[in-house]
Parts: C-alpha cells; sequence; structure tokens
C-alpha cells in the first residue's frame, strides 16, 4: 500500500486537468468507523435525512413530496439536468425498480470518466474537465448504501437510499444547503450503474445533481441560486473495478482485512484505538 502519492499526482496534474470525485452527500466524515450501521434517521419523513437536513429536521420540505425517487426524477430540475445530459450526448438511465443488487466491498476507479456538464459545482468540477482516480468503500443496509471515498483531494462519504432491478442500480440522496440566512436550496444527488455479473465490477457510472426547490425567509432571497448561481451538474466516473487484494488500495488504510479513509478511527485485533492519517498511516494507542 502506497502511503504518500504526491509525485504521481503532480504528474497528473502537469499533464491532463484533474477534477476529483468526491461523495455529496453528506460531507467529509470524522470519527469511528459506522461498520455500516447507518443513521438513516428523517424526522418529518421528507426525504431529507435528519444529518442533511439540520435546519429543518421536523418541517417536511414542500409536504414530502420528494420521499420517493419517482417524485425525484419528474421533479423539474432532474429533468433539466438529464435533458442537457443528452443534448451533450450522454444519456442517463435511472432505475426505479425495489430490487437493487447489494454493493458491498472495496473499489477502484483509475483516472478517467468526464464532466458534461456543471455549473456552479462543489470541488470546482467544470464542463470538460476529466475526474482523478479514486478508491471506494461500500456497504449496503436496510436499503440504504454507504459510499466511502478517498482520492488525492481527501476523503469523503454519503449514506443513500439504494434503488434498481437485477444488476442495475441507482442510489440517490436529498440534501438542504443554507445560502444565506435567507435562502436554503435542497438538492438531489442521483448515481446509477451496473454490476458486472462476472467481475463484480461497476460499470456505466453517471450522476446527475439538481435543485429540488428553495425555502426563502424573505421573499426574493433565493432568486439569485436559481438563475445565475443554479448549482447542477452531469458526470461520468471511469469503471470502479472491485478490489480483492486490499494491499492495491493506495489511499486507504489496510487493518485486519478491512480499510478506512482518513480520520476514521477503530478498534483493531488488540482493542487498541487506531486513525488512518492523512498521509495514509496507521497509528495507534
Amino acid at each position: 500500500m502506497k502511503t504518500n502519492n504526491i509525485e504521481l499526482l503532480n504528474y497528473l496534474l502537469s499533464s491532463i486537468t484533474i477534477i476529483i470525485f468526491t461523495a455529496c452527500g453528506g460531507g467529509s466524515d470524522s470519527g469511528e468507523s459506522s461498520n455500516c450501521v447507518l443513521d438513516t434517521r428523517d424526522s418529518d419523513n421528507d426525504g431529507f435525512r435528519d444529518v442533511t437536513d439540520s435546519d429543518f429536521p421536523n418541517d417536511p420540505f414542500e409536504n414530502g413530496k420528494y420521499n420517493n425517487l419517482e417524485n425525484v426524477v419528474n421533479s423539474e430540475g432532474v429533468k433539466r439536468i438529464l435533458k442537457i445530459a443528452k443534448e451533450k450526448g450522454l444519456t442517463v438511465n435511472l432505475q426505479l425498480g425495489n430490487n437493487p443488487p447489494k454493493l458491498n466491498g472495496y473499489y477502484k476507479s483509475e483516472t478517467g470518466g468526464r464532466v458534461y456538464y456543471a455549473r456552479n459545482a462543489l470541488g470546482g468540477r467544470y464542463t470538460g474537465a476529466s475526474l482523478a482516480e479514486t478508491e471506494f468503500r461500500y456497504c449496503t443496509s436496510k436499503g440504504y448504501v454507504e459510499d466511502v471515498v478517498n482520492s488525492p483531494s481527501g476523503p469523503g462519504f454519503g449514506r443513500e437510499k439504494l434503488r434498481g432491478e437485477g444488476n442495475y442500480f441507482t442510489f440517490y440522496d436529498l440534501t438542504s444547503r443554507k445560502y444565506s440566512s435567507e435562502c436554503i436550496g435542497y438538492h438531489a444527488d442521483i448515481r446509477s450503474g451496473k454490476v458486472d455479473s462476472k467481475s463484480g465490477d461497476i460499470k456505466n457510472y453517471k450522476v446527475v445533481i439538481a435543485p429540488l426547490g428553495y425555502k426563502e425567509m424573505v421573499s426574493g432571497a433565493c432568486d439569485i441560486y436559481k438563475t445565475s448561481r443554479r448549482w447542477e451538474e452531469v458526470f461520468t466516473t471511469a469503471d470502479e473495478k472491485k478490489v480483492t487484494d486490499l494491499d492495491e488500495l493506495e489511499y486507504m488504510c489496510v487493518d485486519d482485512n478491512k480499510a478506512y479513509i482518513p480520520k476514521e478511527t477503530w478498534k483493531n485485533k488488540e482493542k487498541q484505538s487506531c486513525k488512518c492519517t492523512a498521509d495514509v498511516e496507521i497509528e495507534c494507542e
């Protein structure tokens, strides 16, 4: 396992424009590894988990309209970004079935993929950019999938509802974003792909991010975020290769056949408290 990839990253940055993909469903994590015990509380049952709806956890956005994927997919914002994607040569097939494949284990995505369209995107992504290599840990529990990721630019995580049929899946997370003291934006982050039945690799991985609506404390407070600062994008990644030998992982700390991202903590076999450092080193005490 490599512990420092600065030379490789500098090489990539000097030869091609790289924009890193990190999970959007909840921001970076810091704390004990979940062991797939996921916090999926949604107190007002509006589709926005409490941890991503911290400003209004007991006030259902649009009376819970987006508590199912069908309404999310049929929203104006998502239909708009799907239309943009198609115009740019990318068809995104979202899965609405209720028998998805389980996503579990470790995966590695090499440098590749493409940002087809990005407007005010997080992480500096922009239309036409490529995406850097990334490593993932997936686990599925009670209709949700947790994706824990790390890459040259840092760690992140997401916890999303899982839908699909057979080998095809779509998982999605709804988040609120406080633009100002008078404006809250509500967004959908939707990811889809296919699990290869032979290799276990994840293929045709596509991501769409679009606004669902806004909540204004003052009339007109969100106007700028509905127009010039509207947040939306669509991108693909390289295939995510299933990793069976954890020594192949470069951006995760491997301990006792498990792997962790920087800032995660866990107990090792000796019951010591361990953490994964920013340099992808294991420290225990």
